[in-house]
């Protein structure tokens, strides 16, 4: 059995909400710390959703107590053959430790995803378009401070508040978009009130899927748009599009169609410049290496700009790893970025060679690579492994979370002095690790 097909089929996932390579890839991962929309009556939630209680805050953000710091590493454990899953959200008061237990973690069903906010932790599962707002205490115990509905809003059967399924800009303000028609559901995370929403463009594309990602850069939010069918494996090189948003005044500013890179809703960065960088997934080199799709690449928006540098376009394999296709760039800082690199030179490819099966086997090895003057190598530390990776940053650290060949456990890796150093391990797929407290 196919294990994208299979957990999408059963679970309403989406490949990259599936692996967040960051999709495991593919969520509230590196940056986060930092059809026709139903509308429903006004209510206690907003403009059609529904919110349950604040446990007497008041809506303030809960502050006080003491500095005891506590951590979030949501994981996904699969059933046989992957036909169903349940996550577990433990807390740890560190993370230098060698395995994180689930024993007394929070139970979902399906996919869960998290966002710090504030003094706040948000927690949904991917079954139910609803997250749960939660203060921890000193002892690390998990306690319901509102919950928020937006049921009313036809999103799609997947739900997930990580990159890919909502954006926080602040304490007041965060967007859940809606991958149906593009639009946004504006909600305030501290009343926990739905208060508005951004129609989508004109972009449906029917019988294909909508895939976006986006990032915010000052009063700018910057959305990438692109189209594929998961049942015919099947990703459009075009159209794809660059939105910016307006997020004081919750408006579309401006819809640009880009064609150079295709499928370039990997997580993006932005880099000590303000540069914000855009990359495909791991998912399309099969495609390149198959037929004529073409070849994997990022795309930059300059500091001050609100569009694609015309100058600037980063081919990987043909100025970076020696021929090799590539995807799910990421920043490490210092003008250096991983990469995670497919060597071809490892498998036969002819006439009958599966797309899909192709990328799905365990021939990808991480890279670094110096974005100033395009050289880079693999990372030592990493044998040939299944596609896909997530960085994420905690406090000063960065950690890469590296899931095995079947999924079953997660391997967190600790960038030290450029090298990647074996910290952690979680039973499951984990692709999330965050300062909850």
């Amino acid at each position: 059995m196919n294990f994208f097909n299979n957990t999408r089929a059963l679970t309403g996932m989406t490949i990259a909400s599936l692996l967040a390579v960051a999709p495991w890839l593919t969520g509230c991962s590196g940056d986060d710390d930092s059809s026709e929309t139903s509308h429903g009556s006004e209510g206690s939630g907003g403009s059609g959703g529904t919110a349950t209680g604040s446990s007497g805050m008041g809506g303030e953000s809960p502050t006080g107590g003491s500095d005891e710091a506590w951590f979030a590493v949501p994981t996904q454990v699969y059933g046989a053959e992957f036909l169903t899953s349940t996550s577990y959200v433990p807390l740890v008061p560190s993370l230098d430790v060698s395995r994180i237990p689930l024993d007394d973690a929070k139970e979902l069903d399906g996919r869960a995803s998290a966002r710090r906010v504030g003094d706040w932790l948000f927690i949904a599962g991917s079954s139910e378009p609803v997250l749960t707002r939660y203060t921890i205490d000193e002892d690390g115990a998990l306690h319901e401070d509102g919950r928020l509905d937006f049921g009313n809003y036809g999103l799609p059967e997947y739900f997930s508040i990580d990159a890919w399924g909502a954006v926080f800009v602040n304490e007041e303000k965060a967007y859940i978009f809606n991958g149906s028609n593009g639009s946004h559901v504006i909600w305030n995370p501290t009343t926990m009130k739905i208060t508005g929403e951004i129609p989508g463009p004109d972009i449906v594309q029917e019988g294909y899927n909508i895939e976006s990602v986006a990032v915010v850069r000052g009063q700018r939010m910057y959305r990438i748009f692109t189209f594929l069918n998961y049942d015919t494996w099947e990703f459009l090189t075009e159209p794809q599009y660059l939105a910016v948003y307006d997020v004081e005044a919750d408006e579309l500013l401006d819809l640009v169609e880009e064609t150079r890179c295709p499928q370039i809703y990997n997580r993006p960065f932005v880099d000590e410049n303000d540069d914000i960088y855009f990359s495909g997934w791991v998912w399309t080199p099969g495609l390149t290496l198959t037929g004529d799709y073409p070849k994997s690449c990022a795309l930059r928006v300059n500091a001050g700009e609100d569009s694609f540098d015309p100058e600037w376009q980063l081919n990987f394999a043909d100025e970076v790893t020696d021929g090799r296709e590539a995807g799910m760039l990421r920043y490490l800082g210092d003008g250096k970025a991983l990469l995670d690199v497919f060597h071809d030179e490892r498998v036969e490819i002819d006439d009958d060679t599966d797309a899909q099966e192709l990328v799905n086997t365990a021939n990808w090895r991480l890279w670094t690579v110096d974005l100033k003057d395009l050289s880079g190598g693999p990372v030592e530390a990493f044998d040939y492994k299944a596609g896909g990776y997530t960085d994420v940053q905690v406090d000063d650290r960065t950690f890469l979370m590296v899931p095995n060949a079947d999924y079953s456990e997660t391997t967190a890796h600790e960038m030290v002095d450029g090298d990647a150093v074996e910290r952690i391990k979680i039973e499951g797929s984990s692709y999330q690790m965050l300062r909850a407290r």
